[in-house]
């Protein structure tokens, strides 16, 4: 078992890819907004296991994997859709895209522009959904169950029935 560390609100990617830095951790699915909004139980537990190093000497990258048990609603039923998570990932983080052009296929290339950190929770954020299904459903046909329609025919009169009733005025000779 691995000895849990607080894992930093922010990712100084330079610094810990080159003193190779290990996190392990664990937040709270309610710590993680975009996740939490969609998630039906967000006091559960995300466990997260970040690696840093450099790729070819200059390249910081990070191998992560984060593990937790996640509640969805169902988008064809909305009933509860539990979803045990397992996301593995390998990201590498450069600041123009042609820097990523040397770099092993395995890495997935993240821009990051002038800046040298990134939100650990952004990251996690990030991640988590990136690895969801987009229409969360059960895996057996769930779809609303419709209760049979008890059909009420109306019978509709014809506005000129009523006409039969009436007797046709002869002006008297009847």
């Amino acid at each position: 078992m691995k000895k849990k560390t607080q894992l930093p609100k922010t990712i100084k990617l330079f610094n810990f890819a080159k003193k190779e830095v290990n996190f392990y951790g664990e937040y709270k699915i309610s710590d993680v907004p975009r996740v939490s909004d969609i998630a039906r139980n967000a006091e559960d537990n995300l466990e997260v296991d970040l690696s840093f190093h450099l790729e070819n000497g200059k390249t910081p990258c990070v191998k992560g994997i984060i593990n937790s048990k996640i509640v969805l609603d169902c988008q064809r039923c909305l009933d509860t859709l539990n979803i045990d998570l397992k996301v593995l990932f390998n990201l590498a983080f450069v600041r123009f895209e042609s820097q990523a052009e040397g770099l092993d296929k395995d890495y997935e290339v993240y821009v990051l522009g002038e800046s040298e950190e990134i939100d650990t929770l952004d990251l996690i954020s990030d991640e988590i959904l990136l690895s969801l299904p987009m229409a969360p459903s059960h895996e057996f046909d769930c779809s609303l169950k419709v209760e049979s329609e008890t059909k009420i025919e109306k019978i509709h009169e014809n506005p000129f029935d009523v006409l039969k009733n009436i007797k046709i005025a002869d002006f008297g000779k009847e």
